[in-house]
């Protein structure tokens, strides 16, 4: 527990996105409902866990503390509670008499693991629900191995009820419900458990039922957000973030051993059998896991946080580790030598990474190979390669560089009030464009926020603009090529390719120069020689190409920003009332929206 409690505090931030879900729970304590602007704006569901915000507006009717004050502590509380719990769970796990002395110090193996793990410790702060379906995810996994009689009433009662309340959380546990229901008909099936007892047990999943029935008829059938950041399949994006998750995590290391375990338990007798019968609920909790994974990987293409999405596999993977270990028979000094090994490679990394961003928060992308001995930088080629192009596709944006533009907000907006509009004049509606719009949402209590990039806009999130054309020309880089290498060596040196990174403004997001020649560095010094010949620059430039953007892709429709005609402008030093705007009716934000929602509709 200390060493989360050391990680956390050391990782403690804010993310700009957690005060998206505070404004909703602003705007229904303000008697508007979870809603992101009032009526006669339509609801939009700009959250992804329901029950999350339910949760945080709860606690604030009840205690007069408001989200941000309530957040961290309770997703600590959540992080800390998934150590316990498997601690717990190591302490009943029947082991071989040879390792019972060893039971504490390998109990300490795991969890030191994950509570000194860098992904683990970060989302126990961030004021997002993340750590909070971490641990109804360990719960619902652990209950799920524990089966071995899937026809259990009770074990299917309690199955349940961590998948329906992991279905509140995120929309993930949409896997964990499906996931119960196939153990209770495969309960009912494989073993005559009678229907009206099998159903009675399943009676958990109605809560679900109910809460996807109510949020169609609210706001629609899926997220808003994901409207927004899915605008198509991209698995050269999931595959390079799952890479990443891999080197930083250890999966490198965890994967042979779980290849060997699978192997052993394929050949023992009655393998199958087992599979299908008493081990069915392992089985499937398993494949859930896998289909998260490769939903995340071949069709998100990752997430804008880094490993936001995969840091429950963190405790996963090592509780699995351990148990694998156990059942391969292995000595008992190797149980505990690997158990130690994989927590060492697991959390390493991470660590390493945070401690190379500092003081370079904003810039958000540092190259490992140099900082390393020299035999270890062909293996980590590959790794700052992925980094660059999911830094430059705004994928897997690290814990420091949210923190820092979060702070930032704060500095400026740092409560929640009416009145912080200059030339605001009562009963007048105050409308605002933004792109960043967490912090800014949650603080403007009485402003009308839109989204520009559609997390909470409906007809944004759904407006397919043009793909960007982008300014670059390999020709004109050859032909220009000669003019910047300047000690015509046939190569540009980092001093020189500074001098060729203003070319890169229709490609990536805005980056000092120094950040992007790291980026096209990694991208394609295969020589490591710290430069770039013509050939190499142009690689570099392509595999940027095209430049998609995870959760930036969306745009307003022409004229739809305009329509609504926003009055608060923020070119000074503080937002400002635009006086000659006329204020729009409520018969006009309806006829707006009416009409674009009609554009843009599927």
């Amino acid at each position: 527990m200390l060493v989360a409690l050391v990680g956390w505090w050391q990782t403690s931030f804010f993310c700009d996105d957690a005060f998206i879900n505070y404004r909703y729970c602003g705007n229904a304590f303000d008697g508007h409902g979870f809603v992101w602007n009032p009526a006669p704006f339509a609801p939009v569901e700009g959250y992804t866990s329901f029950g999350w915000v339910a949760l945080l507006y709860l606690v604030w009717v009840a205690t007069g503390l408001e989200p941000p004050q309530t957040a961290i502590p309770i997703t600590l509380t959540c992080g800390l509670a998934t150590l316990w719990l498997i601690g717990r769970w190591i302490d009943t796990l029947a082991l071989p008499e040879r390792l019972e002395r060893w039971r504490p110090w390998c109990a300490a193996a795991v969890l030191l693991g994950i509570a000194g793990n860098h992904s683990f410790c970060t989302w126990l702060s961030s004021g997002m629900e993340t750590a909070m379906f971490a641990l109804l995810s360990v719960l619902w996994t652990l209950r799920a191995f524990a089966m071995r009689d899937d026809g259990r009433p009770r074990d299917l009662v309690v199955l349940g009820v961590w998948a329906a309340f992991a279905h509140l959380v995120r929309p993930d546990g949409d896997l964990l419900v499906l996931g119960t229901l196939a153990i209770g008909v495969h309960g009912w099936w494989q073993r005559g458990a009678g229907g009206r007892t099998t159903l009675l047990a399943l009676s958990p999943a109605l809560v679900p039922v109910a809460h996807v029935l109510w949020r169609r008829w609210y706001y629609g059938w899926l997220p808003n957000p994901w409207h927004a950041k899915v605008v198509g399949a991209w698995p050269e994006s999931g595959l390079r973030y799952l890479y990443c998750f891999c080197v930083e995590h250890g999966v490198w290391l965890w994967l042979p051993l779980a290849l060997a375990w699978l192997l052993v338990a394929a050949l023992r007798p009655g393998a199958l059998r087992g599979f299908c019968a008493a081990r069915f609920p392992a089985a499937v909790a398993v494949c859930a896991w896998l289909a998260h994974t490769g939903y995340y990987t071949l069709v998100v293409g990752g997430d804008h946080f880094a490993f936001r999405v995969f840091v429950q596999l963190v405790p996963l993977m090592l509780v699995a580790n351990f148990a694998m270990v156990v059942s391969l028979r292995l000595p008992r000094a190797m149980v505990l030598g690997w158990t130690v090994l994989l927590a060492v490679v697991a959390d390493v990394p991470g660590w390493r990474m945070e401690s190379a961003l500092a003081g370079r928060e904003a810039d958000g992308f540092v190259r490992a190979a140099p900082n390393v001995p020299a035999v270890l930088r062909p293996l980590l080629s590959l790794y700052d390669h992925c980094q660059a192009w999911l830094h430059v596709h705004s994928v897997g944006f690290r814990r420091a560089t949210h923190a820092h533009f979060c702070k930032a907000a704060l500095s400026e907006l740092p409560r929640r009030a009416r009145g912080q509009i200059d030339g605001a004049l009562p009963g007048v509606r105050l409308v605002y464009h933004a792109d960043a719009v967490g912090v800014v949402g949650w603080a403007l209590a009485d402003v009308m926020i839109l989204d520009g990039h559609g997390l909470n806009d409906w007809v944004i999130a759904r407006h397919r603009a043009p793909d960007k054309a982008t300014a670059f020309d390999p020709a004109v880089l050859r032909a220009a090529f000669p003019t910047f290498d300047l000690d015509h060596d046939g190569r540009l040196s980092a001093t020189e390719l500074a001098a060729v990174t203003h070319l890169l403004v229709s490609i990536g997001p805005t980056l000092r120069p120094e950040v992007w020649v790291d980026i096209l560095l990694s991208l394609s010094d295969g020589d490591r020689d710290d430069a770039l010949d013509v050939a190499e620059l142009e690689r570099a430039i392509g595999a940027m190409l095209p430049p998609r953007q995870m959760a930036h892709e969306r745009h307003p429709p022409d004229g739809y920003i305009e329509a609504l005609r926003p009055n608060v402008d923020d070119k000074g030093p503080r937002r400002t009332v635009l006086p000659d705007v006329v204020p729009l009716t409520d018969g006009e934000v309806r006829a707006v929206e009416q009409r674009f929602r009609a554009l843009v509709r599927p």
